[in-house]
């Protein structure tokens, strides 16, 4: 196995297990307390992104500990099986969760935005997941996509997996 697999398991643990549940009980507070208090006409336009966020949230979640993280995970153990190489890009899929990424991240300025212009009650738990999303998610996140472009240039087994994929593609 890769000497890069425990900081691997680490951050797809972290990621996955903390911060993802973490993101998804906020979403939920925030449908709790917007089913307790009743959302007001001019406050539609924000929680119908927020409904998009939570649905886009969801989708990278689910991409990414049902396909993006085993799949970087199994390009660990190609060291000891070469045979077990995974069958798909890892760079492509860092790209597209980066998109998702991306567009998760312009949902959260404009629900702020828009949060800000009907004047929502900073006390709203809405506030609390756009924080957690501006911090810990972008910290995160940042520190994946930089291990995962670290270990594609410094990891034999990740070199080793791209070499596959560009073989195949010819």
């Amino acid at each position: 196995m890769c000497a890069h697999s425990s900081s691997g398991v680490e951050i797809t643990e972290k990621i996955g297990q903390k911060l993802y549940p973490f993101i998804n009980t906020l979403c939920l507070e925030v449908i709790d307390f917007n089913q307790k208090s009743g959302i007001s006409e001019n406050a539609s336009i924000l929680f119908d992104r927020f409904y998009l966020l939570k649905s886009e949230f969801e989708s990278l979640r689910n991409y990414e500990i049902k396909l993006v993280f085993p799949s970087v995970l199994k390009v660990f153990n190609t060291k000891d099986n070469p045979d077990d190489k995974p069958a798909i890009n890892i760079v492509e899929l860092q790209r597209l969760t980066q998109n998702k990424e991306k567009m998760i991240l312009e949902l959260v300025e404009e629900i702020e935005a828009e949060a800000e212009k009907i004047h929502l009650p900073k006390k709203h738990p809405i506030y609390q997941l756009l924080f957690v999303f501006q911090t810990s998610f972008v910290q995160e996140k940042k520190q994946w996509n930089a291990m995962l472009n670290g270990w594609g240039i410094g990891c034999a087994c990740f070199v080793a997996a791209q070499k596959m994929d560009d073989i195949s593609k010819n």
